[in-house]
């Protein structure tokens, strides 16, 4: 995962490189913005990493900095989260084809309890001359009070196997993601 992280970095950093040297001009945001990403959060204890998708619907106050409600559904097998959040983005270089970009979600979901939600973000955004951009991102993601399902195999006193379903307790997942999004 370290050497993937890691070329994924480089791979930004060279894309951004190469991208300042254009002067394209594209158009800069402004009003109404719709977001779709899909990504993987890579977790840091010994749990699988968890699929997610993502909207976000907002505005863009000026051509820098959106501001936006969205949902999100993360997960992998019997684990289910549904994060409602708000997002705040801003973008450096609106008028170039490549930007950089930081954005911070913060927000709960429910999954027997209501929990925490937060993401911080940083990529790049790659803009065209109409009101279309594709976003590489890497973020910290960070789940509080998280509760799942798990089915518990158990034997009764005659000698029969059941399964029980079981709610399980984890008080924190925290991991980086990677994403690629679609901006229209």
């Amino acid at each position: 995962m370290k050497k993937l992280f890691l070329i994924t970095i480089l791979l930004l950093m060279t894309a951004s490189v190469f991208a300042q040297e254009q002067e394209a001009k594209v158009r800069i945001p402004s009003g109404y913005q719709g977001f779709f990403e899909y990504g993987n959060t890579y977790l840091f204890d010994d749990n699988p990493s968890l699929m997610n998708f993502s909207t976000t619907h907002g505005f863009y106050m000026n051509g820098h900095t959106y501001v936006g409600i969205g949902i999100s559904i993360d997960t992998k097998y019997l684990l289910f989260l549904l994060p409602i959040y708000g997002n705040v983005r801003y973008v450096f270089n609106n008028n170039r084809v490549v930007s950089p970009v930081v954005g911070l979600r913060l927000g709960c979901f429910d999954t027997k309890t209501v929990g925490f939600y937060g993401d911080l973000t940083i990529g790049l955004r790659f803009a065209t001359k109409r009101d279309f951009a594709i976003s590489f991102l890497i973020s910290g993601t960070h789940y509080n009070g998280v509760y799942f399902r798990y089915r518990h195999p158990y034997t009764d006193e005659y000698g029969i196997d059941h399964m029980e379903r079981c709610w399980g307790s984890r008080n924190n997942l925290t991991g980086i993601s990677l994403r690629l999004g679609i901006e229209w």
